[in-house]
């Protein structure tokens, strides 16, 4: 794609990770082409906090809230009725985006309904093959997959062979227009002391995202150790001190690399862009896994056996099963993939 294209980028808007990942994405594109963002709520205020210059359109989301408790598959297929017709809308939307817009080229991070005949459409993803109990894994596959097939590309952001993030995710699964573009994130790697002896990364959508960073706090309140919580809320600005705990509500790229690696140890979900932040930077991790999320648990097992790096369950979190764990470094995996030459 030699020619300066319009290209819309529209991130699905379960928690923070899909848009981060993109921002690697949008750093390489905007060089050479326009790039137009889109999305709602949280995924707004982090776009617009990381690209300004940037044009954004106002682009409703799915909406999807993972359960207080049980199967996240389970709560999804309860969810799907919802999720699919906001699917048919944005379909609709995203037609008239092209006109309006003079879009080129479409990039969905997950988001099913951004395909179109009329433009090349891509579509990332790092879980081709959902991880859900019983028959509903392979009825979520087939129905994955008919998404997946109406784009003319599917960007797969990990290494197709051995060592990768996302095992059976991924792997194993032959797409004729899927290519393994490599992982992705938007920090890299920096030298600094250690300042805090853990820094929890609180991710995803509510209400267990809140849940995970009360539950945190809670374990270290009042010991001597220090705990850095990095709360991923891009609306605010908040940095808090109180005794052993500091709370950052949100962070540059460059500085969130900074505080996460003068941190000896990371507490965190295994959410996949979580995962590959953390290859970037070579961090020492503990993987809390969000209760019924099939594919965190799926990424928590895979990584604890390939690489050794301790699980703990949410509900048997305490301080003292935190500090006795061994963690372990995530292995970095780098890549340095020219976007404009998949276009």
């Amino acid at each position: 794609m030699s020619d300066k294209k319009k290209i819309l980028i529209a991130p699905l808007d379960w928690g923070l990770g899909h848009a981060a990942r993109c921002v690697p994405i949008i750093n390489d594109l905007k060089k050479n082409h326009e790039i137009v963002l889109a999305g709602s709520g949280r995924v707004k205020s982090f776009l617009n906090l990381a690209f300004p210059n940037l044009e954004f359109i106002d682009f409703e989301g799915y909406n999807i809230s993972y359960p207080d408790k049980g199967s996240m598959a389970i709560k999804m297929m309860l969810q799907m009725p919802k999720v699919l017709g906001r699917i048919k809308e944005e379909q609709k939307e995203l037609q008239e985006l092209i006109k309006t817009h003079s879009i080129d080229v479409v990039i969905s991070d997950n988001r099913f309904g951004l395909h179109s005949d009329l433009i090349p459409t891509v579509y990332i993803t790092h879980q081709i093959h959902i991880q859900a109990p019983g028959v509903l894994e392979d009825r979520l596959f087939k129905m994955h997959k008919k998404y997946i097939d109406r784009f003319d590309q599917c960007w797969i952001p990990d290494h197709a062979e051995v060592p990768n993030l996302s095992g059976a995710l991924s792997h194993g699964i032959g797409l004729d227009h899927a290519k393994f573009i490599g992982p992705l994130s938007r920090l890299k790697k920096v030298e600094t002391k250690i300042i805090y002896d853990y820094c929890a990364l609180i991710s995803g959508p509510e209400p267990q995202r809140t849940k995970f960073e009360e539950h945190i706090r809670s374990c270290f309140i009042g010991k001597k150790e220090s705990l850095l919580i990095l709360s991923g809320k891009p609306e605010e600005e908040a940095v808090v001190t109180h005794h052993n705990i500091t709370t950052i509500s949100h962070a540059n790229d460059s500085e969130l690399a900074r505080l996460v690696s003068s941190s000896a140890k990371v507490i965190a979900r295994p959410g996949y862009s979580t995962l590959m932040d953390l290859s970037a930077l070579g961090s020492k991790a503990i993987f809390i896994p969000t209760p019924g999320q099939t594919e965190q648990e799926y990424l928590a097992k895979f990584h604890f056996e390939q690489n050794q790096i301790p699980i703990i369950e949410q509900k048997k979190l305490t301080f003292e099963r935190i500090t006795t764990c061994e963690s372990q470094n995530i292995p970095a995996i780098p890549s340095s993939t020219d976007f404009n030459s998949l276009l």
